[in-house]
């Protein structure tokens, strides 16, 4: 215990310290027990030696209790045949703190468990503890938790007598309590368990080995990587007053009211008991009990930075302890400026490991001492995950490994973000479990906003939901649920919007998608008053799919038929509006016109149905909207309302008929009146009116399931002209473009399923009546003090390295309908503008993103003054979707689908279908295509994300090393004889150098063995228009892609008798294939297929051997001409796709376009031991040349 009459931090036993303290100082308060009396709070004050006097006579009370128990006959606690586990719940009071100590004396650990569980929870736990004994005090009831444990469990119970009763100490003999540290550091000191908000609570036992780290924390010395910060033990003085408002079943309780008051001869103040901690509680104790430490749960800290006048009376402590949870920063902040904030994290496995004191300034981030042990790896741009590594100090100041002493490792799931200017603190940003994914992949983290919705002060609390959802939601709890009306609403939409817009948080919450807490279900929570992200999650597991399927048409089942608006008058209004609600709300027999619907059982699922149904009876769109029925919240006052919505529409309506046919009149007539224009004109208006209305897909479009395709193009500047005026040249000649096709200003979206002939998974097209003077597709970026100039990234030859995609355009991917058909951002550095774009690849293949790409240039021309740049060239039907299958009929090439060879299949990307139809040839067919290649399919488009993510990696191939590749391709006599061109030889090299690296990892590495039957399968788009039609315009933008996919066995691949002339005929052989017959029946099998919904690609994921290769060698940026008046030049220098977006989800290969030189770049996604693979790849490094390999 003491080394040369020092302590021997580390390795002390918690109940010889205070025994050590009573002998040498008997007078010391070390506990001081709260009451109110009349509203003020009077102090029970224990000393030292009353108080271990009090754990003695709790350790004779437990060891005669366990003596009756086990039938010993002598009072030597040792003579118990195995550790008994108390378990216990009760008031917040001395009593946890006798309990644990008398415990430990005893030979027995307490178990605190939380009132807080359910039966499930607390079983699990008792039962893993091996827990068959309670302890309950003496003057509590039998709580309900504790009988429904009974129910499911024998257990003996013990009262535990009154804290009078233990206070009460005269004739009480000291215990016996001779153990060495050495012999007994992995016993039990007390007995926890976690929270459950990731499942089901486990029991977690705190040895006194680990107990002795937080002991040891003084013990940290400074070294190098500490930032010369005092670890977060220092100042916590002997005689300071601390009080903790964490109750004593979690972990920061039995820390701050238990264990650190007797290392650090802290005096407590405890309770009072039955009073809950609040702001008025921790008022009353600032007035007078002259606290210095506070600890304090999250929402505390945040309440006490919302009230001032409390707040003030804070500032003569020392500093408040924030742990337990995430704290607002903005609120504590103004917390911290009054008094200092420590904000400390830990876990009930390792407790505070290595926190260090930060400059107050800094207070939200946390810094560690190097012998923690800590790694934050990135997990996602930015974001990185918190992993802790055993060392050689673990046995000191790693608690986590007294815990879990088999693992070297321990993955805390916690998410960080490190400060931008200070590489060394970390700031908590959420829980990797935590993380909320939609269903085209993006990952938000909730935290940040459900802290800030969360400080509305009508809001209890909140949950980001949405995980496998296209589109995010809020969950919102309200304090008192009977207030909910529009305003509150309305006031809830507004920090919402805060959120949408703050920097922390990257994906929009849309109004309709938030949801209040049913009355009867309140938040599951533990005792800090966090809420149990999955306990909840799966209480409202039913509620959340139903307000997700109430806010999707594509899975929406309602018979509109039976519904009706009677018109007559209002009075029928009224009846059928109720007869509507009654139809959603069976179970209610009477409705009374004046009664809120809400007290009836309306919830915000039925109010969207409600709306839902009298929008598709009347015709009314976005004039009739849920916040309708919350403001008018009667059946009369909302039927009222919706008579009078009615009549404005029904007179909107008229003036505009009227309007319609005096134009038409005049028009017809040749009359001169001021809205008078001649037939031409009309038939022009007519037309245009009809793009305008929108159309759906067709069955082509579908071959390109929902991505966005991403271009960046990299413009040189001329000098002296300023990115605020290029950008509006930019915003002009799109506004101009979309005169021309004003299908990219619409959206796509999915097709209702109460269209006639509907498909699943078909689209459709939705525009605006009217263009926006001022597109809301491109906005504008100064990235100039972030980036480097445009002549670097030149000189860098416009390398991946040099940003993100992110950056220069953070759109997602995968977007949730309706989405823009068109997102750009124009970002401008120093002499440049990279020009980063986003086209749905489902509307648009990459032929018509090109022929978009070339009218928007086209238009910035003409407004310059070039009259030759009017896009003649262009068809009015280029963007009409129809026209292939009208073609198609026209022409002569519909037929069964059972006529069509059932090879056909394989250049569709619908496995489904391949396996069902190779299942009924059974291996005879009457195919005389190759049989449709089968590979592991996902079961989503798009693929779930990958663990881990490819570095983009690009290399150079020479025109030599083409040239050179060309020549052995034609020498080699083991070629097909077919007439292999040059892009058939670098698509060979490139697919067999991409497929052989990884074939080497899984040989060398993990050690597969592949058979002969295994096969590669290299996917690569190719357009359909040559094959089609002639009658197909040359600037039809929808998608003509067929995916033609040839195969090779892995081994045969990548064997190196195998040459690169072999692979290349390969591919020759498969693109022969390619015919107007084999085009026109791809159509016919998507024209008979019901389902679309279920697309996949052979590159889907990355634990594979196959790959999709995008080649653009034959492109050239100068067909794409924005005039030389504000580019230099007026094309672009570079072209580059955003392919990091797919590097978690697909295998995916570009070929750039060629270089002036003759050269192109081959670039891909590598994992960094697959690269090590290429580079000693001598065949491959003979050609290639690394350029550039992005890592992160």
């Amino acid at each position: 215990m003491t080394v040369n009459g020092k302590p021997e931090y580390g390795r002390r036993f918690i109940p010889q310290i205070l025994d050590r303290l009573a002998l040498a100082d008997p007078d010391r308060i070390v506990y001081s027990l709260a009451s109110f009396h009349d509203d003020l709070p009077s102090f029970r004050d224990i000393t030292a030696r009353e108080f271990t006097k009090a754990v003695d006579k709790t350790a004779w009370w437990l060891h005669e209790q366990f003596l009756a128990t086990n039938g010993a006959s002598e009072g030597d606690a040792s003579l118990l045949s195995k550790v008994q586990v108390l378990g216990y719940i009760g008031p917040h009071d001395i009593r946890h703190v006798l309990l644990t100590f008398g415990a430990v004396k005893a030979g027995c650990a307490a178990l605190f468990l939380s009132p807080k569980n359910n039966v499930t929870g607390a079983l699990a736990v008792l039962n893993a503890s091996d827990c068959n004994i309670w302890v309950k005090p003496k003057e509590q009831p039998i709580l309900p938790l504790l009988e429904g444990i009974l129910q499911e469990k024998y257990m003996k119970i013990l009262e535990l007598p009154s804290i009078d009763e233990l206070l009460d100490t005269g004739s009480t003999e000291p215990f016996p309590f001779h153990k060495t540290f050495e012999a007994s550091k992995n016993e039990p000191f007390c007995i926890l368990h976690t929270s459950g908000t990731t499942g089901v609570p486990k029991p977690i036992l705190w040895t006194h080995a680990l107990i002795g780290t937080m002991d040891a924390v003084r013990l940290l010395p400074p070294t190098e990587g500490d930032g010369g910060l005092a670890p977060w033990m220092d100042n916590w003085n002997p005689g300071d007053r601390i009080y903790s408002s964490f109750p004593m079943s979690h972990g920061a309780g039995v820390l701050m009211d238990i264990v650190i008051p007797a290392l650090c001869n802290l005096h407590c103040i405890l309770g009072p008991p039955g009073v809950l901690p609040n702001l008025g509680l921790l008022e009353s104790l600032a007035d007078h009990a002259k606290i210095d430490i506070w600890s304090m749960v999250p929402s505390l800290a945040d309440e006490l930075g919302e009230n001032p006048d409390v707040l003030a009376k804070f500032k003569p402590s020392k500093f408040i302890c924030a742990s337990g949870g995430p704290v607002s920063p903005a609120i504590v902040s103004k917390v911290n400026k009054v008094v200092r904030v420590l904000n400390l994290t830990g876990t009930t496995e390792g407790l505070f490991i290595g926190n260090l004191w930060v400059p107050r300034e800094d207070w939200h981030w946390f810094a560690f001492h190097p012998y923690s042990g800590f790694e934050f790896k990135e997990v996602q741009p930015g974001i990185f995950e918190h992993w802790v590594h055993r060392n050689e100090h673990w046995e000191l100041f790693q608690g986590i490994f007294h815990t879990f002493p088999n693992l070297d490792s321990v993955n805390l799931k916690d998410l960080y973000v490190r400060h931008p200017k200070n590489p060394n603190l970390w700031a908590f940003t959420g829980r990797s479990d935590d993380v909320v994914v939609l269903s085209n992949g993006y990952k938000i983290s909730p935290l940040d906003t459900e802290a800030l919705v969360t400080t509305h002060p009508a809001i209890e609390g909140c949950l980001l939901i949405g995980s496998g959802k296209p589109q995010a939601g809020l969950l919102i709890e309200l304090k008192d649920p009977s207030e909910r009306n529009n305003e509150l609403f309305d006031s809830i939409w507004a920090i919402v919007e805060r959120a949408n817009n703050s920097t922390f948080q990257k994906t929009r919450i849309q109004r309709e998608y938030i949801a209040f807490a049913e009355v009867d279900k309140p938040f599951i929570r533990t005792d800090k008053a966090t809420i149990k992200r999955r306990a909840t999650l799966d209480l409202y597991a039913d509620f959340i799919e139903r307000f997700y399927n109430s806010r999707n048409e594509e899975v929406e089942d309602e018979d509109f038929d039976k519904f009706s608006i009677d018109t007559t008058s209002n009075e029928t209004i009224l009846n059928s509006v109720t007869q509507i609600m009654r139809s959603v709300l069976p179970d209610v027999e009477d409705f009374c016109p004046e009664e809120d619907v809400f007290d009836l059982g309306l919830d915000s699922l039925l109010v969207v149905r409600v709306i839902r149904i009298i929008r598709a009876v009347t015709g009314l769109e976005e004039q009739l909207a849920p916040r309708h029925l919350y403001a008018y919240p009667t059946l009369e006052e909302f039927s009222s309302q919706l008579a009078k919505i009615l009549e404005e529409e029904k007179l909107k309506k008229a003036a505009t008929l009227d309007a319609s046919n005096c134009e038409a009149s005049a028009a017809i007539s040749g009359t001169s009146t001021p809205k008078n224009a001649d037939l031409d004109n009309l038939k022009r208006l007519i037309a245009e009116r009809k793009r305008r209305l929108g159309a759906k897909m067709n069955p082509f479009d579908v071959v390109n399931p929902n991505h966005y395709m991403g271009l960046n193009f990299y413009f040189a500047l001329r000098p002296g002209v300023s990115f605020e005026e290029i950008f509006a040249k930019l915003q002009n000649g799109l506004a101009r473009a979309f005169e021309i096709i004003p299908e990219l200003d619409g959206k796509m979206m999915l097709a209702s399923e109460h269209e006639f002939g509907y498909k699943k998974g078909e689209y459709r097209i939705t525009v605006p009546s009217q263009s926006a003077a001022v597109p809301r597709q491109l906005v504008y970026k100064d990235l100039s003090k972030v980036l480097p100039s445009f002549p670097k990234m030149r000189e860098a030859g416009f390398s991946p390295s040099l940003f993100s995609d992110e950056l220069v355009l953070d759109c997602p991917p995968f977007p949730a309908m309706p989405a823009d058909i068109l997102v750009a951002q124009a970002n401008f550095v120093d002499g440049g503008c990279i020009l980063a774009t986003n086209f749905i690849h489902t509307c648009l293949d990459a032929v018509g993103v090109m022929v978009a790409v070339k009218t928007w240039a086209e238009c910035c021309r003409y407004l310059e003054g070039d009259e030759t740049a009017t896009c003649d060239w262009f068809d009015p039907e280029s963007f009409n979707h129809d026209l292939p299958e009208i073609i198609w009929q026209e022409a002569g090439y519909a037929k069964p689908a059972e006529e069509v060879d059932p090879g056909t299949w394989g250049y569709l990307p619908f496995p489904e279908k391949i396996s069902e139809v190779r299942a009924q040839q059974n291996g005879v067919g009457r195919s005389s295509l190759p049989a449709a290649p089968m590979f592991k399919t996902q079961p989503v488009w798009p693929a779930a994300p990958s663990d881990r993510s490819l570095n983009t990696t690009v290399f150079l191939l020479s025109g030599e090393s083409i040239h050179k590749l060309k020549q052995e391709a034609l020498a080699d006599p083991n070629a097909k004889k077919l007439s292999t061109s040059v892009i058939d030889v670098v698509q060979a090299f490139f697919w067999r150098a991409s497929i052989r690296s990884r074939y080497r990892v899984a040989k060398e590495h993990r050690g597969q063995s592949f058979g002969p039957e295994e096969l590669s399968i290299l996917e690569m788009p190719i357009d359909g228009r040559p094959y089609f039609s002639s009658h197909l315009p040359s600037s039809y933008m929808g998608s003509l892609l067929i995916m033609n996919r040839p195969t090779m066995p892995i081994e045969t691949l990548c064997a190196p008798d195998t040459s690169v002339a072999q692979i290349a005929g390969v591919i020759r052989e498969s693109a022969t294939r390619i015919t107007p017959r084999l085009v026109h029946d791809t159509f016919t099998l998507l024209q008979s297929m019901s389902d679309y919904s279920k697309p996949a690609t052979a590159n889907m994921g990355l634990e594979h051997m196959n790959a999709m290769i995008s080649n653009m060698m034959l492109f050239q940026t100068s067909d794409v001409s924005f005039g030389d008046s504000f580019f230099a030049g007026g094309s672009p220098e570079a072209m580059i796709p955003q392919i990091e977006r797919g590097h978690r989800r697909f295998r995916f290969l570009v070929i750039s376009p060629l270089r002036k030189n003759g050269g192109v770049e081959l670039v891909m996604g590598t994992l960094p031991e697959e690269l090590k693979m290429l580079m000693s790849d001598e065949e491959f490094t003979k050609y290639a040349v690394l350029l550039d390999h992005k890592t992160g």
